[in-house]
């Protein structure tokens, strides 16, 4: 998880230190659909998986993300 905390620190500009499980899109001002959509990239690419659009909808929260990104690269194995 040490390279999503890097991809959410450097997309989102949240201090690794502070990064916690109910930071959400609700609740980050500098988190709208757009800065959120570059997450999602950041991610693809930067952890080669392929996300749904389900699973793009369902991020919503870094608890959510870390979840997903995890079985998502639990199943690339």
């Amino acid at each position: 998880m040490e390279e999503l905390n890097k991809i959410l620190n450097e997309v989102l500009k949240i201090d690794i230190n502070e990064l916690n499980d109910t930071l959400s899109m609700q609740n980050y001002e500098i988190w709208d659909s757009l800065k959120h959509m570059e997450l999602i990239v950041s991610i693809e690419e930067n952890l080669n998986i392929e996300l749904s659009m389900d699973d793009i909808m369902d991020m919503t929260d870094i608890g959510s993300i870390k979840k997903i990104v995890s079985d998502k690269l639990k199943n690339e194995t």
